[in-house]
């Protein structure tokens, strides 16, 4: 008997059977011309009992969808023996979906990349469909296949439109197609229960299947589950029509016992906890019985877009050694994802220091930025979220080891694959907790040095600004003892002129001895800044923690997660042995002595497993133990540099104000002087000599212009002839004019502080 088939263009094997159905199979073929491997799908003789325009419907459908996400038909031939058409499509490798969720690996349901894929690509196919006025009317994990396209991406691809038909939006149908755990409850009654209920069925129906799906993909399992399965259609039937509104899910675990209602996702689930508070009202807007409350598909599409188009954040928390994730739509700013970040960890924004790279997150975005514009993260470059209220590390209770099933003594090729598969499931579980345990030592590592980078750009800057102050205040003390000088040599001078005791209305006011005191204060901060980064400068912080972890390995280090790896795929190998051996049914005595050594080799791979999972555990808390104690040191250091800028700051501020008053103080003095030699002068000029003096008065200011004298702030100003007979005077002028030109010559450096001095100067005068 030939397995041989083919038509014009095509050629496949009966054995090479992908996937059967009510009404037909699919088997993989390949082109004759090219040689290109293509999915053939036959149809039966209950297919040919249908009504012709029934059996015409999925070949019409297939000319007018057009989509990346749908299963793209290459032709539609005859088959040469005359036994009718045949439907010839891309061939999607990948395999379905229901075998996809039929792996061990994704008992629990797809990991969170792959589930937003399949999110993605079935709203996108399902679009198109809509569209197009078509409804599905059989959407189900079997008919989702997984394309890989040439350069390793991934798509997913609806197919199977034998129960798809052209349906307007308004429009109804009475016919019934689907699979019982993915059907509407109202075609489940008619359908599955046969119940004579006079309804009909409107393009929603895809809706509840679409939810369904969704739950499966993301939990590995089917939402409503009876006691006993498919055989309790009634529980069914009660579960899904009497659930409450926002209810996605129902589990009866006992015969004729309670109902289990869930309205959150189970904790197995692999989806993050930011994901889920997405994902979950959107289940629940589609897993409605009433007609009133389902969602409707523009409602659907527009959600999905909006979680789709989210950007993941990926976040490490420090006080608990754990990683999180939050996703900001494109519109939502900082203050969304403090509140999302504090709504997983209960850090409030106030308390929140988030450090992305060795920066502060909020000095690569501001409060502003949206969320389709931060940089990118990952699990392995998360932010780091560090609690300035709250210095303790411990790491949230880890939950029970799984357990492997046991082997009975009698060998069964039957029961045995079963177990031998639960034993990967576990396996997988143990991995992804090593994993995860692997990974948070390595972070706790990343965050002793990128706060250790942060730390000393802060202690390095508050160093150089109390280096800074100190020569300002420096110079200020200098240029003050100068201005005392020059006033009391211009009070004794004028007190001369006049013959009278007192400062000449200068004031008693010493500049000196408050220039001196924040001269001191200035010292006292330049040698604090030094002492702290002495103590505590990047590579002293990390060697406390080095010593700290010293006796704690990191379990990445030790490679722990790629032993586990090799643990699961040797779980794999067995399973797989175990399956084949089921296939045969009977097993001669050698297979046999190989089947029970598959048995005891799965055993042993499960135990070594399990103490792999014991053994990292403990290190990752040791690992954790360490950077608690460095986190104490750390955050001290960090609140006394900050309370060191702040006294830097303020220790600036009374510089400025200080030399902003001596600078009016000069001024003053100066005018004063001035106005005394002006009025000597004066009483000594006799009346024929005016013009000899303004002849003199312009030669001086020629000589100014050509001495390049501009002015502004810290310029020399103009001065007048001093006489030569006092001597006390002149020294005190020129000493102040050198120490006023040196500081300012100092403070030209700092425009900031050349601002506030400038400010400061009209608003301040004694």
């Amino acid at each position: 008997m030939s397995f041989l088939r083919g038509s014009e263009n095509y050629v496949w094997c009966t054995t090479s059977v992908l996937g059967k159905g009510a009404t037909g199979a699919v088997f993989q073929g390949v082109n004759k011309n090219n040689g290109e491997p293509v999915a053939v799908k036959t149809f039966n003789q209950l297919s040919h009992m249908r009504p012709h325009d029934v059996q015409m419907r999925e070949f019409e459908v297939l000319k007018k969808v057009k989509h990346e996400n749908i299963v793209k038909l290459l032709a539609i031939e005859e088959e040469q023996e005359g036994r009718g058409k045949v439907i010839v499509m891309e061939l999607c490798t990948g395999g379905s979906l229901f075998n996809i969720l039929d792996d061990p690996e994704n008992t629990y349901g797809l990991q969170e990349n792959e589930f937003l894929l399949v999110l993605e690509h079935l709203t996108a196919g399902m679009k198109h469909l809509r569209d197009n006025n078509l409804v599905h009317r059989d959407l189900k994990p079997g008919n989702i296949m997984k394309y890989i396209n040439e350069d390793g991406t991934t798509t997913y691809k609806l197919t199977d439109f034998g129960a798809a038909r052209e349906l307007q939006e308004e429009e109804q149908f009475v016919s019934l197609y689907g699979t019982e755990e993915y059907l509407h409850p109202d075609m489940y009654e008619r359908a599955v229960l046969r119940k004579p209920v006079g309804k009909s069925f409107g393009a929603t129906v895809d809706l509840w299947s679409i939810g369904v799906t969704l739950y499966h993909v993301a939990t590995g399992q089917l939402p409503f589950r009876p006691y006993g399965g498919r055989r309790n259609k009634e529980t069914m039937f009660y579960i899904t029509t009497k659930k409450a509104s926002g209810v996605i899910a129902g589990t009866q675990t006992t015969e004729n016992g309670p109902i289990d209602w869930a309205r959150d996702l189970p904790s197995h689930c692999q989806l993050s906890v930011g994901l889920r508070k997405l994902v979950t009202p959107l289940l629940a807007g589609l897993l409605e019985v009433d007609p009133h409350r389902i969602w409707t598909f523009d409602r659907f599409f527009s959600e999905v877009q909006v979680t789709t188009s989210t950007t993941p954040v990926h976040v490490f928390h420090v006080n608990k050694a754990a990683s999180i994730k939050v996703f900001l739509k494109p519109d939502e700013k900082y203050e969304h994802l403090q509140t999302y970040i504090c709504e997983q960890t209960s850090v409030v924004a106030e308390s929140q220091i988030l450090l992305y790279r060795d920066k502060l997150m909020l000095s690569v975005v501001d409060d502003n930025t949206l969320g389709s514009e931060y940089p990118e993260t990952s699990a392995e470059e998360p932010l780091l979220l560090f609690n300035k209220n709250n210095n303790n590390v411990s790491m949230a209770p880890e939950p029970d080891i799984p357990k492997f099933p046991v082997f009975p003594n009698i060998v069964s090729v039957e029961n045995d694959a079963s177990q031998a598969k639960t034993a990967c499931s576990v396996g997988h579980v143990i991995k992804r907790r090593v994993e995860a345990v692997c990974a948070a030592s390595v972070l706790c590592g990343l965050c002793v040095s990128r706060w250790g980078a942060l730390l000393g750009a802060r202690l390095a800057r508050v160093a150089a600004r109390a280096d800074a102050l100190h020569a300002h205040a420096h110079l200020t003390h200098t240029a003050a003892r100068a201005l005392d000088l020059a006033a009391h040599a211009a009070a004794a001078r004028t007190a001369a002129n006049n013959n009278t005791q007192g400062s000449g209305g200068l004031g008693t006011e010493s500049w000196s001895s408050m220039a001196a005191l924040v001269a001191g204060e200035a010292g006292s901060l330049r040698t604090a800044a030094a002492a702290l980064v002495a103590r505590h400068a990047a590579p002293a912080l990390r060697a406390e923690f080095d010593a700290a972890a010293h006796h704690a390995p990191c379990p990445s280090g030790l490679r722990l997660h790629v032993q586990a790896k090799t643990l699961v795929d040797r779980l794999r190998d067995s399973w797989q042995h175990l399956v084949r051996d089921r296939a045969t049914r009977s097993l001669t005595y050698n297979d046999e002595q190989f089947h029970v050594l598959e048995r005891i080799t799965v055993a042993e791979t499960g135990r070594r497993a399990r103490a792999l999972l014991q053994k990292a555990s403990p290190l990752a808390r040791a690992r954790a133990d360490a950077i608690a104690d460095w986190y104490k040191v750390a955050q001290t250091v960090y609140l006394q540099t900050q309370i060191l800028d702040k006294d830097v700051s303020s220790a600036e501020l009374k510089l400025l104000t200080l030399a902003a008053r001596i600078q009016d103080a000069e001024h003053t003095l100066r005018e004063r002087l001035s106005d005394a030699h002006h009025q000597q002068n004066t009483s000594k000029v006799e009346p024929g000599a005016e013009k000899t003096k303004e002849a003199g008065v312009r030669a001086q200011s020629t000589n100014g212009a050509r001495c390049g004298v501009q002015p502004g702030v810290g310029a020399p100003r103009a001065t007048p002839a001093v006489s030569p007979g006092v001597g006390a005077r002149g020294a005190g002028v020129r000493a102040l004019l050198a120490a006023h030109d040196e500081l300012a010559g100092a403070l030209k450096g700092n425009s900031a502080l050349l601002t506030k001095l400038n400010n400061l100067t009209h608003s301040l005068a004694p």
